[in-house]
Order: C-alpha cells, then sequence, then structure tokens
C-alpha cells in the first residue's frame, strides 16, 4: 500500500532500511528478508507498507526527486545572478556527490530498474519531468525578470541542464576521482553561465 505518509515513523524507518539495504547491494542484491532485519520489523509488517522490491525503490526515487526539486527552488531563490545560478547548480552536485553519492546511485538504479518495472518507470516519468518542469519554472521567472538572456528556448534549457546534471553525476560515480579536479567544476559552472546568457 505504500507508506501512509510522510510522517509516520515506522513507513520513515523502513524507508531508511530500504534505502541502505538498496544501496549496498544494488537492487539484484536486496531482499524483503534484508529490508526486514534492517529495519528491525517483520516481514509482515514491511509488506504492509511495501509489496514488493519495485513499490521500495520507487519510493525511495520519489523522496529522492522531491528533495532534489526542493534544492533546485532554493538555489534559484538565494541567488540572482547567472553565475550565482551556475555556482548553486554546480555546488548541488558537488555536495551530493561528495557527500551522499548513494543519492545518485539510486537513482541511477531506477533507470536500470525502470526498464523491466512498470511501477519504477510510471513514478521515474513523472517525477523526472516534475524536476524538469521545476527547473523550466524557475528558468522562465528569471528570464521574465531579465536576469537571465539564454540563446534556447527555456524549456529546452531546462531539458539541457537536467541532461548535464544527469551526466555529470554518471560520469562522477563511474569516476569519483574527477570530484577532486576544481578545473572541471569551474568548466561546468562556466557552461552553465553560457547557456543562460547569450550574449556572455
Amino acid at each position: 500500500m505504500g507508506p501512509a505518509s510522510n510522517t509516520d515513523p515506522k513507513a520513515q524507518k523502513i524507508l531508511v532500511a530500504v534505502r541502505t539495504i538498496l544501496a549496498q547491494n544494488g537492487y539484484m542484491g536486496t531482499t524483503i528478508s534484508l529490508v526486514a532485519k534492517e529495519a528491525g520489523v517483520s516481514r509482515g509488517l514491511l509488506h504492509y507498507y511495501f509489496k514488493n522490491k519495485d513499490e521500495m525503490l520507487a519510493q525511495v526515487i520519489k523522496e529522492n526527486m522531491e528533495v532534489s526539486i526542493t534544492m533546485i527552488a532554493f538555489v534559484f531563490e538565494q541567488h540572482h545572478t547567472p553565475q550565482g545560478y551556475a555556482k548553486g547548480i554546480t555546488e548541488l552536485l558537488r555536495g551530493v556527490m561528495e557527500n551522499d553519492p548513494d543519492f545518485l546511485s539510486l537513482f541511477f538504479e531506477g533507470f536500470a530498474v525502470a526498464r523491466h518495472s512498470k511501477i519504477v518507470n510510471q513514478e521515474l516519468a513523472m517525477l523526472y519531468g516534475k524536476f524538469r518542469n521545476a527547473l523550466e519554472t524557475c528558468l522562465k521567472k528569471a528570464e521574465a525578470r531579465q536576469i537571465i538572456h539564454p540563446g534556447l528556448p527555456v524549456e529546452a534549457l531546462a531539458a539541457i541542464i537536467t541532461g548535464m546534471i544527469d551526466g555529470m553525476g554518471l560520469q562522477l560515480l563511474t569516476e569519483p576521482d574527477l570530484s577532486q579536479n576544481l578545473i572541471l567544476w569551474e568548466s561546468i559552472e562556466t557552461a552553465i553561465v553560457d547557456l543562460l546568457c547569450k550574449d556572455r
């Protein structure tokens, strides 16, 4: 049936266990028994909240994406220049990579599972669109205030920046040492600013 609410302590305890086991073992190595043991609950209680692994992964992706949407909105609230937006977006990716790489690992795990799971595919598609739309809304507001002057339609710009974030995230997971390359982070910022301002 899925977690009753975000404030349900048992649901949150189980979700933390789901996140931990999925991050450690991947989707294929995750079992109901392992999650129940990690959460310190019975298999019966676990099944009350989640029917199967697909529902577990879908819920983790949902919470991660909701956090991402909140973070991207925060960047546009706190900064008021193209350089500030670029720096904020880059720092978000860098912070996640350095402090919580499981956040990205679970997201990409979802992509792999979505090919075979209708539940995960539907959740991922819906939430992915929600993130892109949130970024597009922020960009439209910035354009209306004449803070940014993109040479591309904002809708396309949101999709491209989302793709940059995903692509860099995948590279950084594959080659973690890249996260120590300061020139890389500076170049990402520059690339985003160039997208935001065609006449720069």
